[in-house]
């Protein structure tokens, strides 16, 4: 559960009092490790932490994996899930609260100044596929409207697909929203694959069991529950809001949530994750370089790691290293990760003596076994991501391979590093 793991690695426990609006953002910025607030103004009887996975180092600890395999362990489990067990009870069923003032309860900050709206970030929307039956996890940014109405942001996603598909059966989507819980749930809750209950890939990892909530499974070791309803027929403009860019994302209208239970441990722990900070990235970025590593080996089997970069946002950016064996292998293996995440705007193809996460390696391979008219390759006119500013109105970019590998035909050692 997540208050043994706290014990377990390095945290960092904030003892002064912090206030909910701008006060988070100062400490989570400093450090990559998980933070505890023990004292939340306003909140005496709870704690709240953050950067719960705001590191690789922090992912291999909770997978308990060795570094170097997170990428090939995760995808591993994407074929190979494993079923969760069930119980009775839960203690986050300790506080009741029906139709509640959620920010009596629960605080949701404001974590930028110039920015006015609350939102809970932490937050995983656990529903259910009206059609199938299977269970689905994905995190939701949350912004407080009043008393116990959210407006929640849905992409087009699973989630989306089960509130269009209630929407036109005329019915509202039953959902329950837990926060506080082990990270590799929460890694679980970012990844994205197809027909995927992604509990089950948490459970790879992770040993813990779920009980039976309103007909929806959700994990006993939850600290915070809310129970409640996609309303079918009811939106709000929700924004602005900080986005994985560190950029303004646009206002637009999405669902209400309407929050009919809320459920809390004694004590509990509420998750919050810094918009457009390391935790942001590391939780969008990470599960991702697993399924693209998946879906690159199919063209090129000899793909050795993919790292989507801090600096392209852990979306936009990656390095794929490769053990190159034929001519042409540089260029495919780019076209594979652009298709692989079509929210990728460069793909930067390398030897596998390259460490793909030192940006200084990497642009030694730049310099020294590039040739731009030979190894760069720009796709203009297609899809990007929505989060890339520059791609201005039309949803439209150019996207680039570059290809660093180094010529067959020219011989390795004239291109191997000495010292």
């Amino acid at each position: 559960m997540l208050r043994r793991f706290l014990e377990e690695v390095d945290t960092v426990y904030v003892e002064d009092e912090v206030d909910p609006d701008y006060g988070f953002t100062e400490y989570l910025k400093k450090t990559d490790s998980p933070v505890v607030f023990r004292k939340v103004k306003g909140y005496p009887n709870l704690n709240a932490v953050g950067n719960l996975c705001g590191s690789r180092r922090i992912v291999s600890k909770a997978l308990k994996v060795p570094y170097e395999s997170i990428q090939e362990a995760w995808a591993d489990a994407l074929e190979n899930p494993k079923p969760y067990e069930y119980v009775d009870s839960a203690e986050f069923t300790e506080n009741i609260y029906e139709k509640p003032d959620i920010v009596k309860y629960l605080p949701f900050p404001i974590f930028y100044r110039g920015l006015r709206r609350r939102y809970a970030t932490g937050t995983i929307v656990l529903a259910r596929d009206p059609e199938t039956g299977r269970m689905n996890a994905s995190f939701h940014r949350l912004m407080l409207l009043e008393k116990n109405r959210l407006a929640i942001r849905i992409v087009p996603r699973d989630l989306y697909r089960f509130y269009i598909l209630n929407r036109e059966s005329n019915r509202d989507t039953k959902v329950a929203v837990v926060s506080g819980v082990h990270p590799t749930i929460c890694m679980a809750a970012a990844t994205s694959y197809p027909d995927l209950n992604e509990l089950q890939i948490a459970r790879v990892f992770h040993e813990f069991k779920c009980v039976n909530v309103d007909g929806l499974d959700v994990p006993a070791e939850a600290e915070i529950v809310m129970v409640g309803r996609i309303l079918k027929d009811e939106e709000a403009d929700e924004g602005p809001f900080v986005d994985l860019t560190e950029t303004i994302d646009a206002v637009r209208r999405q669902p209400i949530l309407e929050v009919e239970k809320l459920y809390m441990r004694n004590k509990p722990i509420w998750h919050l994750i810094l918009p457009g900070g390391l935790e942001h990235k590391h939780l969008m970025g990470v599960p991702q370089e697993a399924r693209m590593l998946k879906i690159i080996r199919n063209t090129v089997p000899t793909v050795k790691r993919v790292y989507l970069t801090v600096g392209g946002c852990c979306w936009l950016h990656a390095v794929v290293a490769i053990r190159k064996m034929h001519e042409g292998d540089g260029k495919n293996a780019g076209l594979a990760a652009l298709a692989a995440h079509p929210s990728l705007k460069m793909a930067v193809v390398v030897d596998d003596d390259i460490d793909v996460e030192n940006p200084n390696d990497v642009e030694w391979a730049l310099a020294t076994r590039l040739q731009p008219d030979k190894g760069v390759v720009v796709i203009s006119g297609v899809r990007g991501s929505s989060l890339d500013p520059s791609q201005g109105k039309t949803g439209l970019t150019s996207k680039w391979i570059i290809d660093a590998t180094i010529p067959l035909e020219a011989g390795v050692n004239s291109f191997r590093r000495i010292i």
